[in-house]
């Protein structure tokens, strides 16, 4: 009988979870708050479409990994930051950055008219001088 036989009872071992203990920042208002926030404002302002793309993927990402009862503890903070949004709002916030990044492409602008030749002065006022006839 080999060692590594699963069907015996003897060698099964029930799996407790243990919560990971909670560190020093996770009660503090993170950089990454910060970060969630501004970033779909970023885009906005500068039409950027990496930036556009990177804020979505991050909000998506802290609305996965968010603890559903830290959120509702924030909710009833009385000092809670004016960072703790829900996730839900920062993946808005990040969707609405990137329809406004790709616009364009339902809003097209008209084209720049192409550049004026630029004007000698010299001839032009040779072309306007009148010449003074005496009499």
């Amino acid at each position: 009988m080999p060692l590594n036989n699963v069907k015996r009872p003897d060698l099964c071992v029930k799996t407790q979870y243990i919560a990971p203990p909670k560190g020093l920042y996770s009660t503090l208002p993170s950089v990454s708050g910060l970060v969630n926030q501004s970033m779909p404002m970023i885009a906005m302002f500068l039409r950027n479409k990496f930036i556009a793309w990177f804020a979505l993927i991050q909000c998506i990402h802290y609305y996965l990994n968010t603890d559903e009862e830290e959120v509702e503890k924030n909710k009833t903070k009385e000092n809670a930051s004016p960072l703790d949004q829900s996730p839900l709002i920062k993946v808005l916030m990040s969707t609405v950055g990137l329809i406004t990044c790709y616009l364009n492409l339902a809003f097209p602008q008209a084209d720049l008219p192409p550049p004026k030749k630029p004007v000698n002065v010299e001839t032009v006022v040779q072309e306007t001088e009148v010449p003074i006839t005496t009499k």
